[in-house]
Formats: structure tokens, sequence, C-alpha cells
């Protein structure tokens, strides 16, 4: 990427450089010879070289040798492009003011065609003349130095060589610290020319936007976050060589400068310059805190605020002083800079390669305006991207940390993300856990509460239902005692003791089963059978035993069968299920008439087994349906209490059917029997 910008870069204004080497031809003795020149194939001719120098002002094209010669005197030699302070001192002329005239003779090809002369950007006012007419008037150069007025900007002046010669006449005003010629006028065709000036503007304001859009960018990043302080420094010092960049170029100082008197012009120019040093030091220092002493930004720091301050105060005639020794001590702290650099580079600090090129590139380029009078005139547009080329380098080390600062966000944020998946997945498994013993403690607690229901059952039962036989037994046991009961009826009351102790022996069997049924503390031997063979087995097995009560016994069935033939199966203990029906048939039997029928269907389905047992008895009152399957349901109604018996048949049938996990009910209409039914789930 960093060689692509430098190619990008440096292509250009290389490529231009190239083509005024081409186009260079020297001046000698103030003429020059461009007779035969190719002009169709080569953008121009820069007119580099000695040209005739007069140190009088106020000459114009007839003050010189020729038919009309009036005041000049034999003319010294000057070299364009330079400056005034180049070569011999100044002649004695008024405090703060410079006056110089510049000859210049061409030989041409006679030509109809349009050509032109390109002046470039001059820091001083002046007159131009060609073959003694008047073409261009700018800046205002006499008067006090504030109100001395340069004109910055690049003029393109239109002419025909009809007589194939081209005098040049060029009066320039200014103040010393940068009077003179810093750069030759570029003569040729008029298309070419024009050509050549906006490709210079726009390579001019590629450069200089590009030093302002970088300083506004690490400005504006700076202050949507505070904590790096590189961002503002680099920020400022980009800035700052984008504003002192305005006042180099051609093109876009033609606009900027508009109106702005010369000692304007020149201290905004050189402050610019003045405090970019303190600006790339504390840049480099917060980069590298380690290799950069802090007496060494300090320095920089008093160099950039002295010559500042020197620039506010001084006239511009001593701002020339101010520039030497900034230059020299810009000189030689940029090469403790770069030391450091160099240390940072070879510790392996990141991107310290890249701040090193930066910074020789701009050191170079920041002082190569002040030595172009030793430079091709050209040197201008290649400080210019100098400067930009050196801020990109610098930038990139920037950019570098912020992508890793926005890799390490990324990264942390998909580890956060990451995290929290985890985290989630660790409570819904952490939930799910807490459910389940949740559900077990729910278990647990059903179970206490059965085993706590099933205490106070008991204790009830034994309490109150216990109580009344043995009240019974004690008060026949005391009369036989107390010789109440007559010989002949002891047998008899012996008898009924013994029937009391039978049917009590039965109750506490029942109540413990019962007890033992509701706590799910029974054993239960539980077998997967077919439904096919379940009916088999209870076919047969009441019929003699209701025959012998007088009594009919029928059993039906009605199996639907799966698709694929087999009988459908239930996972029973058919024992306890023998029970079931033993309890609910026997308690049938009790209210059937004698004669009458009692009917065992079986029904099965895709879901279920539904087991009925149906008698054409007295039926069941109502109000008596919903209580029949309690214990010790005492309604005389109730078939719980018919007959003598312990009134816990139904009940315990009905806890058998639940561990099973079917359900059990009833359905009766007083004198039209009783179906009592329970249902068993198929295996799946």
């Amino acid at each position: 990427m960093a060689i692509f910008l430098f190619t990008l870069l440096a292509a250009a204004p290389l490529h231009r450089l190239m083509t005024f080497a081409e186009s260079s031809v020297l001046a000698d003795g103030g003429r020059l010879d461009l007779q035969g020149y190719p002009w169709e194939k080569r953008s121009g001719a820069r007119l580099n070289g000695e040209w005739e120098l007069y140190w009088l002002p106020d000459l114009g094209s007839s003050d010189f040798p020729g038919p009309a010669r009036t005041r000049a005197e034999s003319p010294e030699f000057a070299k364009l492009p330079d400056h005034w302070k180049k070569g011999a001192a100044l002649p004695d002329m008024q405090t703060g003011e410079a006056f110089a005239t510049y000859r210049l003779t061409v030989a041409l090809d006679a030509s109809s065609r349009r050509f032109a002369v390109q002046m470039p950007a001059i820091h001083t006012a002046y007159q131009l003349w060609l073959n003694g007419e008047l073409l261009a008037e700018a800046g205002r150069g006499r008067g006090e130095e504030a109100d001395s007025l340069p004109d910055q900007g690049a003029r393109t002046l239109l002419f025909t060589p009809a007589d194939g010669k081209a005098e040049l006449v060029l009066q320039l005003y200014g103040q010393p610290v940068k009077g003179g010629g810093w750069s030759a006028p570029y003569l040729g065709l008029a298309e070419k020319i024009d050509a050549e000036a906006k490709a210079s503007l726009s390579i001019d304001m590629a450069a200089v936007g590009g030093l302002l859009v970088l300083g506004v960018h690490y400005i504006v990043q700076f202050l949507l976050r505070r904590k790096e302080m590189e961002s503002f420094w680099f920020g400022c010092f980009c800035l700052l060589l984008g504003i002192r960049a305005l006042f180099l170029s051609d093109g876009v100082s033609y606009v900027w400068q508009a109106g702005l008197s010369h000692l304007t012009v020149t201290r905004i120019s050189y402050i610019s310059l003045f405090l970019s040093a303190p600006a790339i030091g504390l840049f480099v220092e917060r980069l590298y805190p380690a290799e950069v002493p802090r007496r060494l930004v300090r320095l920089m720091i008093g160099l950039g605020a002295i010559s500042t301050l020197c620039a506010f105060l001084l006239p511009s005639s001593w701002i020339s002083g101010t520039v030497r020794f900034y230059e020299g001590a810009s000189v030689l702290l940029g090469a403790w800079l770069l030391v450091c650099l160099g240390l940072a580079y070879k510790r392996g600090r990141e991107g310290a390669i890249f701040v090193i090129l930066g910074a020789a590139a701009c050191l170079g380029a920041m002082l190569g305006d002040e030595l172009i009078g030793q430079e091709p005139a050209f040197v201008g547009q290649l400080s210019l991207f100098g400067l930009l080329l050196g801020t990109l380098l610098a930038s990139f080390i920037l950019s570098a940390r912020s992508v890793k600062a926005m890799t390490s966000v990324e990264t942390l944020s998909r580890q956060m993300r990451e995290l929290n998946a985890g985290l989630e997945q660790k409570i819904r498994d952490r939930t799910a856990e807490l459910e389940r013993i949740n559900r077990s403690l729910e278990l647990v607690n059903e179970e206490l509460a059965r085993l706590e229901t099933s205490r106070r059952h008991l204790l009830s039962n034994i309490s109150h239902d216990l109580g009344t036989p043995m009240t019974l037994i004690q008060g026949y046991v005391e009369a036989l005692m107390d010789g109440v009961v007559k010989p002949e009826q002891q047998q008899q009351y012996l008898k009924l003791i013994h029937n009391r102790i039978l049917g009590l022996s039965r109750l506490i069997k029942d109540l413990f089963q019962l007890s033992k049924l509701e706590a799910r503390q029974m054993e239960f031997d539980i077998q997967t059978i077919g439904t096919d063979e379940l009916v088999r087995f209870f076919d047969e097995r009441y019929e003699l035993e209701l025959a012998g009560a007088g009594l009919r016994f029928e059993t039906t069935s009605r199996i639907l069968h799966p698709g694929d033939g087999r009988p459908p199966i239930v996972r029973v203990d058919i024992d306890r299920i023998d029970q079931v029906l033993t309890n609910i048939i026997y308690n049938a039997v009790k209210y059937t008439p004698e004669g009458g029928l009692i009917q065992l269907q079986f029904t099965a389905d895709e879901h279920s087994l539904v087991v009925q047992v149906q008698d054409n008895g007295a039926g069941i009152a109502p109000e008596d349906l919903p209580y029949i399957f309690d214990r010790f349901y005492k309604k005389d109604k109730s078939r719980n209490t018919a007959g003598g018996g312990s009134g816990l048949g139904l009940a315990i049938a009905k806890e058998i059917i639940d561990f099973h996990g079917g359900r059990i009910w009833a359905h009766s209409r007083l004198g039209q029997g009783a179906c009592i039914a329970f249902m068993l789930p198929l295996v799946k």
C-alpha cells in the first residue's frame, strides 16, 4: 500500500520535472535563441539562465540600448531563478524597498501563431513589457511595508511573434526578505501553455487539499476521542503545512492570497512553518516516549515559539534572519529527531520506518523552497508533494493503530458475543438443572404430602374405625366375665367375638395396604402383556363363583388391532389388576339380585384399554357417585358400607389404577344398575 501511494504521488511531479528538463534552454548574456525550437513536440521553454539586471527603478522598454536609449547603464547579469539575497549586496535604496529590472531578448521564428508567456508566482509586485508594450502590471510595491501588496498568482500573457523577436522587460518591486525572481517565465504556444497551467493548478490543489484534509481529519478524530493526543498534534502539523503550502503553490495562492499585504503574507507563511516544529515534536514524542527525550521536545517548542514571536514583532527586513536561524536549528533538531526514530526502529517499535521516511521527506521539503536558488525552478511543486508524501507516510502509523484498535475491538466484541452465548447456554443449562431439581423437590414434596396424608388417615382410621369393633368385642368379653350371658348363649357370643376379630383383621389389612398404596410404597410386578392374553386370563376367572351366587356372568371384548395385526399391549401387574376387578365384581355381587347379570367388557383402541363391570342391580344415587372411591364413605346407600364390608375396596382399586397411569370412574341410574370402569394406557 505504501509503495502504491508513493508511486502515485511521485509519478505526476517527477513526470512534469522530466518534461521541464527537456524544455529547459539556458539564456546567456541576456539573450536566448529559440529559432527552430520544436514547439509542437514540447510544452514550452522555461526562460532560465542569465538575464540582464539593472538596479534602477522605473525603467521601461524605451530606456534600454537602442535607438530610444535614455537611462539604462551597463547591466549586470543575474540568473533566474534566484532572489536578491543571493549574490552581491543590494544597492543603497529607500529603507524597506528594493527595485530591480530584468531584461531578456528571445530570438524566435517569425510566426502568426499565438504564443503565450506564463508568469510564475512572484513574491513581489512587478510590471512586464513585451516588445515595448506593457502587458502586465501586478501588485503594489512602493510605500510602507504594511501597504506593500505582492502579486502571488501565475498569469498567462498572449502575443504574436510576427517579427521573430520577443524582448521581455520585467520590473520588480518588493521587500528584501523574499524579493527577486524565484521562478523564470515560461514561453510556448498558447494552447500548450494553457494546458500546462491547468495541469499545474490541478497538482497544486491536490497536494494542498490533501494536507488540509489530513489535518482536519485527525483533529476531528481527536475531538471524537480525546485520549489520542498524537492524532491532535499530527492534525495540527498537517494543517500548518497545508496553510504553508497555500503560499508556495502558484495556482492556489492566486485565489488564497488576493488582497493580502506583503507583510501579512510573509508572516502567515513563516508562522505556519515555525509552529510545525513543536507539532511534529509532540507527535513523535506521543508515539515513542521511551526513545524521544523530553529535552528535545522542549527545544522544538522553544524554537517554534521564539521564531513565531519574531515573525509577529519584527519588520519584514528582519524576518530573513529569523528564517536562517530557524533553518539551521531545525536541521540540527531534525537530525536529532531522526536519530531517536532510528533508535525506535532498532527496538522494533511499530511503524517507526514510516515515521522516519515521513520526517525525512517533510524536513527536506520544508527547506527546499528556501534553497530554491540552487535548485531547478520546478522544485516548488516537488517540495509541496514532498510535504504531502511525508505526512501520508507518517499517517500510516496512526492508521495502523486505528486498524489495530478496531481489530482488537472487533475481536473483543466477538469474544464477548461468544462469552454471552456461552453464558446464555450456561444459564439455560443451569435453569434446566434448577427446573429438574425443582421438579424433584415437587415430587419429593408430593411424596411427603402423600405420606403425611396416609399417616393422618391411618391414625384417624385406627382411632375411629377400629374403635367400634374393639368396643363391641370388649362388651362381649365383659358380659362373659360377669356371668351375664347364659351358658347356652356363650357359644353364640364367642362366635360374634370371632367374627368381629376376623372383620377387624381384614380392616387392618386393607388399611395398611391402602396406606402403602397412597405412599407409593407398595411393590408392583409390572409386566408387558397383550390385551388378548389379558382378556383370556379374566374370561373364566369369575364365572364359577358368580354362578354359585345365583348370578349370570358374561365377558365381551372389542380389540382394535393396529395395521401390523399384532394385538395392543399394556404394562400391568396382573395380580393387582385382578385385585381391582375382584373388588369391583364382588362389590357388584352385593347389589345384584339373584338371577341378575354381571358383564365384564374389554374395549381397546389405539391409545388405551377400557375395562367395564356392568350390573343390573339397584344402582347408585347421583349424590353418592362422586364419593364412592373415598375410604370409609359412610352413606348408607354407598357400596363401601353395605354387607359389612371394610369400605376400602373401591379406594384400594382407585390407588392401584392411579399407579398404572390410568383412571377409574362410575356411572349409574337408580333402579337400572351401575357401571364401574377403569382405563389403562397402551404401550406405544
